[in-house]
């Protein structure tokens, strides 16, 4: 097909110029720079050709079978981790870490099943199937494999730490410490947002909203944390007299004062509370609370991220 011969039909691309395809595909609410990327994959010598999908396919099948890789190593963690927790004391913290672990196996799973049947839907279009469309969807299953990938590698990291902490009580008391060592770090930090609060610094109503609603969320992401270690102090506590140990006496002093610390500044945080700032949030912080009282220790902290960007209000 020559590009005369294209008459701007945006499937009938194969064999235009880059440019001339861009022009053909390109909407009013495209971004040209990110629609010639996309063209670019099923493009050979500057034109945009049906047999470069063949090589791009292959190109993506390399980057999910990758990821599919790294979804089978991290399963092989998890069994190791299994093993290493069914030696471990009947506790219920630990119980319920492995069952996290299992679930969230079994969503990175599913992720991979579906790159290869992505895959497959690419090929059942290469011939007839419109060339963008085609690009498309090349480059979302290989953004998606990227991703998957990332999650198996950040997964198989977790696993080994858990299955250190599982099998060495040295560990389990430094990385707890190390947890309260951060919970106090966060609550400095929040404490200098109120701060910020308590002195106006010539923000503007917006600016002081968005500093304040920021902070709100903030504390009652640390009101989790703070429940979660003192759950995870529990069970360290629990394992060592189990095991004829000593039990650390040093950390929960700490968590009861940071548990105060935490307190006071809800309390600021309500002082400083518009009621605009209130009524135009409520709804919001309502979901939010509702969504992190329902996640009980040990808490799977990237749940908690997801559910903190999905309630998070917009300031207008």
């Amino acid at each position: 097909m020559t590009e005369a011969e294209s008459d701007d039909d945006p499937t009938a691309i194969d064999g235009c110029s880059l440019d001339r395809a861009v022009e053909i595909v390109v909407t009013a609410e495209d971004d040209p720079a990110e629609v010639r990327e996309t063209l670019g994959i099923v493009t050979q010598e500057g034109v945009v050709d049906r047999a470069a999908v063949d090589d791009a396919v292959a190109n993506a099948s390399m980057v999910v079978t990758t990821a599919e890789t790294r979804v089978e190593l991290a399963a092989d963690k998890l069994d190791s981790a299994q093993a290493a927790a069914a030696a471990a004391p009947e506790l219920e913290f630990v119980s319920d870490r492995v069952q996290n672990f299992e679930a969230r196996l079994s969503g990175i799973k599913n992720q991979a099943t579906a790159l290869g049947e992505a895959i497959q839907e690419i090929l059942s279009m290469k011939e007839t199937g419109d060339l963008y469309a085609i690009a498309r969807r090349i480059k979302r299953v290989t953004n998606a494999a990227t991703e998957v990938q990332r999650a198996a590698d950040d997964f198989q990291l977790e696993l080994d730490a858990f299955e250190s902490w599982l099998t060495d009580p040295d560990q389990r008391i430094e990385e707890l410490t190390a947890d309260v060592d951060a919970l106090a770090d966060s609550l400095g930090e929040l404490d200098a947002t109120v701060e910020t609060l308590d002195s106006g610094d010539g923000e503007s109503g917006t600016e002081a909203a968005d500093r304040w609603i920021a902070a709100k969320i903030r504390h009652r992401v640390l009101s989790l944390m703070l429940t979660d270690l003192q759950a995870e102090l529990t069970a360290v506590q629990t394992w060592a007299e189990d095991e004829g140990e000593t039990p650390p006496s040093d950390i929960k002093p700490q968590l009861d004062e940071l548990q105060t610390s935490h307190a006071g500044l809800g309390d600021r945080l309500n002082e400083h509370a518009d009621p605009e700032w209130v009524a135009q949030f409520d709804d919001e912080l309502s979901a939010l609370d509702d969504a992190l009282e329902a996640m009980e220790p040990p808490v799977v902290w990237p749940d908690v991220e997801a559910v903190v960007a999905e309630h998070r209000p917009d300031v207008v």
